[in-house]
């Protein structure tokens, strides 16, 4: 994981993770970055891929001032969901045996997150952009080997830890889509579309 603002870093070392978690994961297992580093140059730079998918597609199909507004709150809320599921994934952590710190965590969360960024490019063309959909499921086999490499879960309890984190993220995602919905609604209604 790139310690300094390197975008090409940050993408190779993306593709790398997608390529093959397990070894990326036990490679940077004990090198973690301070927390506003992974935020900063790993977190936000792949969101920004979030942001021109949804930018471009939005922009080709609807119209600027929706266009705009759309692809910024994805890209804060995107950043804000991996923040709440490492602290989440933090604070469940000694409850499954698991001894962790909130960067560890956190990065697990990124990880996690990874494939979905990369794939949201495909958000271009609105129709392909449902393939976003597989870059989540693959995040959920990165967090699933994660666990245990990470973290130090126990074999025997990473299957629940895992299924309680999908639990939450699912609650965290459906509170994010019900914010995007309501601003989007009113964009559209102070807009005069409605």
């Amino acid at each position: 994981m790139p310690a300094s603002f390197n975008v090409m870093g940050t993408i190779k070392h993306a593709f790398d993770l997608v390529k093959s978690p397990a070894s990326v994961m036990t490679a940077y297992r004990d090198s973690d970055p301070p927390f506003n580093s992974l935020i900063i140059n790993y977190v936000a730079v792949l969101a920004a891929i979030d942001f021109i998918g949804t930018l471009i597609g939005d922009l080709l199909f609807i119209g600027p001032g929706y266009a705009i507004a759309d692809a910024i709150l994805y890209y804060i809320l995107g950043i804000v969901q991996v923040i709440v599921v490492g602290y989440i994934i933090w604070k469940l952590a000694p409850n499954f045996g698991s001894s962790t710190t909130q960067v560890r965590a956190t990065k697990l969360a990124a990880y996690a997150y990874t494939p979905y960024f990369l794939v949201s490019i495909l958000k271009i063309i609105p129709i392909i952009g449902l393939v976003v959909l597989l870059g989540l499921l693959y995040g959920l086999y990165i967090l699933y080997l994660g666990l245990p490499i990470l973290l130090g879960t126990p074999k025997d309890r990473t299957l629940t830890y895992f299924i309680v984190i999908l639990v939450v993220t699912f609650v965290v995602y459906l509170v994010i889509s019900v914010i995007v919905g309501a601003i989007t609604l009113a964009a559209f209604h102070v807009g005069g579309l409605i």
